[in-house]
Parts: C-alpha cells; structure tokens; sequence
C-alpha cells in the first residue's frame, strides 16, 4: 500500500518555487520513510530520475565522484554516471537522489557546485545527518534546503485506515469550539490505536494490512534494534551514555516531573557528562529534547536551562515497544493501555503524544517550572509546554487522568499574566471553555 504523506506536497512547493536553489536535504529517524518520499516523488513529478544509494552504493560510483566530483569535471561526472546507471538526464526535468548521504560525505559537499550548475534537481536523504565524524572534514553546503520527516501525524494515519472524514469533523469543531458529544470517545479510541501502534511507516502499513498486533510489536522491535546499533556504531566517545539515555527514556518519563536524572544514569552524574550523548539523540531525531525555562521573556526569547531537559522519544508507539520491553504480552503497561487506561505511568504516554505532535508542527519545546519557597514550605510549579504566539506565551497542560485542578497553570498565567494567552488544557474530556482555559481533547493537538 501507498502511504499519503503530506510531506509530499512540501516537495511539490520546494520545485515549483522561484528559488534558485534546487536541492533539498531530508532529514529523519531511521526508517522513517526518507528514501521511499524521495524515489516516489521523483518517479512522478520529473522526466527522469538518477539515485545512488550511499549505503550501498553501485559499484564504481565512488571512483566517479573522486574523479569528477569537482566544478571543473561537472560534464564527465554527469555522463559517467548516466551510463553507469543507465539513466538518461533531461536538463532542467531530471533529479539525481544522493540516498543515506551521510555515509559519503563528499558528495554532500559537491552540492554547491551542482547547484551552481543548475541542470538537474538534487534531493538528499540522510539519518544521524549531524554526527561530527560524518562532516568534520568537509564544508556544509549553504545551497541545500533542509527538511525534516516526521513519523505519520494522526492525519495521514487515519488516511491510511481509508478514514478520510474524521480531522474535517475535528477541525470544524476546533474553529468554532464546539463539543464533540458521543463522537468523543470512538475518536478517541483512534487515537489511543495510533499511539499504540506509532506513525512509523512500516509498523502502519502492518497494522493496516494485517490488523496484527503482533506483526506491529515485530516490526517496533526491530526499529528499536536499528536505533542501538546505530548508537554502537556512531556515537563515537559517548557509546554508553547515549545507550543509558536511550534505554532509561521511558523510565525518566514515568517520573512525575520526566526530567533527566544524571545520577540515575550511571558514573558521571552531572550534565556535562551526558551533554553530548543527549544532542546525539536528538540530532538523530530518535528523541525530542523540551528544555526547561523559569521565566519566559517573549521580546528576547526564552531563557532557557539547557541542563535542565527532558528527553521524548520521537514516535509514541516506539516508546511503547521500548517500555514494554521484549514480551509485551506481560507487560502491564501495555495490556492497561490496550485496555484505554492511557493514564498510565504518569501519563507518560499522552505526554509523549503531544510533544511528538509539537514537534512535528514545528514548535521548540519548552517547558516552564519554578520552585517557590514560603514559610520554608517549598513547592514546585510546572508547565508541561509553553508555545510562543506572536508576542505572547500559550501554557500547555496535559492531563492524561482525571484530576481537574490545574495550580501550576493557575499560578503561571497569575505570574505572567502581561504576556501569557489563555491557557490550554488537554484531556480526555470534551471541548469546553471557560474564562480563564480552553479545554481541548488530547488528540486536538495537531491544531495547535
């Protein structure tokens, strides 16, 4: 089956735009679905297209690039490897694809001068696109615009289950604030289906076609066992903090606060210690980083506590695989969740949902908390999300249970009430507002 991705239609924008720069650099998780967007969007939208996969690439391709990859040799670059892969080039409606480019950084340098040339389109794909060994020795080109894939949002999930009527009935709904009734709960029974199974491609198209859970855990399983040989293989210094941060995610977001704990991590307690480990798991994009800030300053940007950090991972159904462990069948994270007890383990699993949703939509995530001291009673108020709004700050928070007082949004926007909008609160619950909160299912998210 084909999978709609609406990254799809960035690419068209990307072609079809005035800019003279015709190269695009994908970036993305492992298995995300970089190569498959690329390859599809070439075959339909050029007269032709050339890809050179790095990870294994056709044999004398390399001796081309070392030979005529310069700006002088551009003719015999272009004719050499049209024969080599038997691809005719259409000047001005061809592309050449450079697939998993970081392992050959070389050709990701020649980018400016094939830019320069302007005969062909370049589209690159890469994973782990910003490790220092991988671009050490070369010039990061200026000409190439970056683009990051996601794992499928809730949209192009449920696209992919043929149900294409649910997110217009959602948006109406959000636009003009109205309650869902009894739609409420059978939507979000597809929602807690999407955060099970994740927005991975090939984990979807097995749920789909199979309606397996068990083929979708197989699938988890074995993304999972990419992303620690990559980190075995990569994370060259910092090996066994990157696989300490990786393995201990979902217990760090079982913690009421979800912080990172360094001394929960191993030798070497302190944040400069893990420092590096933690920006690999985010520039491989299998985590999202929210960094802490105690006081917001919207003309100046936030200030943030870049040692004060919570580590989400990227796509919620892998996080539930990893939490789950091996024999998910004994899990009782999983059969509770199953079940539609999603506020288990502090509802780590809804908050992951929505930071992966933020995330994909493009918002830094930023967390507020501050500790108050009064009559030597000290007591910690925390914002899960702050979202910037032209001048002002949109708090976030989510609750997964039932508890429905909310002190640390009350004691926020009382705080800062010069530059904070009205607060957002996502729940289980249906749309309601009041004078002070917009109360938003969970799943109402990807609006925001």
């Amino acid at each position: 089956m084909t999978l709609h991705r609406k990254a799809y239609e960035n690419l068209k924008e990307w072609k079809n735009s005035k800019n003279t720069s015709k190269a695009i650099i994908i970036k993305g998780a492992r298995r995300v679905g970089k190569s498959f967007l690329a390859e599809c969007f070439a075959q339909n939208e050029y007269k032709s297209y050339l890809l050179i996969d790095f990870a294994s690439p056709k044999n004398g391709t390399l001796k081309i690039f070392e030979n005529y990859g310069n700006k002088d040799s551009l003719n015999d670059f272009f004719n050499q490897l049209s024969v080599l892969y038997g691809v005719f080039l259409h000047e001005h409606e061809s592309v050449i694809i450079f697939d998993e480019i970081q392992k050959y950084p070389k050709a990701r340098e020649l980018i400016k001068y094939l830019v320069a040339d302007g005969r062909y389109d370049y589209i690159e794909t890469g994973s782990l696109i910003s490790i220092k060994k991988n671009v050490k020795d070369i010039v990061i080109p200026s000409e190439e615009e970056p683009f990051e894939l996601h794992p499928l949002d809730f949209e192009e999930f449920l696209q992919a289950t043929d149900d294409t009527v649910t997110i217009p009935f959602l948006k109406d709904a959000f636009e003009n604030k109205k309650p869902l009734g009894n739609m409420l709960k059978p939507i979000m029974d597809k929602f807690r289906n999407y955060m099970i199974v994740g927005g991975m491609p090939q984990a979807v198209v097995e749920f789909v076609e199979s309606g397996n859970i068990a083929n979708v855990e197989k699938v988890k399983r074995g993304i999972i066992k990419l992303y620690r040989e990559d980190i075995a293989k990569y994370a060259e210094g910092y090996v066994a903090e990157a696989t300490a941060i990786f393995n201990s995610i979902p217990s760090l977001l079982a913690h009421h606060d979800k912080k990172i704990k360094y001394s929960s991590l191993g030798e070497g307690d302190r944040f400069s210690s893990y420092k590096d480990a933690i920006h690999w798991i985010a520039d491989s994009m299998v985590g999202n980083l929210c960094v802490g800030t105690d006081e917001p300053d919207i003309f100046a940007g936030f200030t943030v506590q870049p040692s004060k950090l919570k580590c989400y991972m990227e796509d919620t159904g892998i996080l539930l695989t990893l939490a789950a462990g091996e024999n998910y069948l004994t899990s009782e994270l999983y059969k509770s969740f199953m079940l539609g007890k999603i506020s288990v383990n502090k509802g780590m699993m809804t908050e992951n949902m929505i930071a992966q949703i933020l995330a994909a939509n493009n918002h830094p995530l930023r967390f507020y908390e501050n500790i108050v001291e009064s009559n030597g009673k000290k007591t910690k108020y925390e914002v899960d999300f702050l979202l910037r709004s032209g001048d002002k700050v949109v708090p976030i928070e989510v609750k997964s249970g039932n508890i429905k007082e909310h002190k640390s949004l009350d004691y926020y926007q009382k705080k800062f009430k010069s530059v904070a909008k009205k607060g957002i609160v996502l729940t289980k619950g249906d749309l309601r507002v009041t004078e002070d909160y917009l109360y938003l299912p969970l799943f109402m998210a990807i609006f925001l």
